[in-house]
């Protein structure tokens, strides 16, 4: 089953991350070292804020917007 969320605004500088309509963790590197290979970019990458993120087990990827739900896919339900 795949749960499909809104990304809310990065937070301290990117290391944490949730959805705005239920608050579920999309990211959180607040506990421990971000591993960067050499050479790249330090900045600490995040979904952009109000894009539709679909989760599914430990895989996370960025819906288009206007992109139909299949049906093994669910909205996300907001917290009251």
């Amino acid at each position: 089953m795949t749960t499909v969320h809104v990304a809310g605004p990065p937070q301290m500088g990117g290391l944490y991350q949730e959805c705005a309509r239920c608050r579920y963790v999309l990211q959180d590197y607040t506990g421990g070292a971000v591993m960067i290979p050499e050479g790249q970019d330090l900045g600490i990458p995040h979904f952009p804020e109000g894009r539709r993120i679909a989760i599914s087990g430990n895989a996370a990827w960025a819906l288009a917007d206007d992109v139909e739900l299949d049906d093994d896919e669910t909205e996300c339900r907001p917290t009251s």
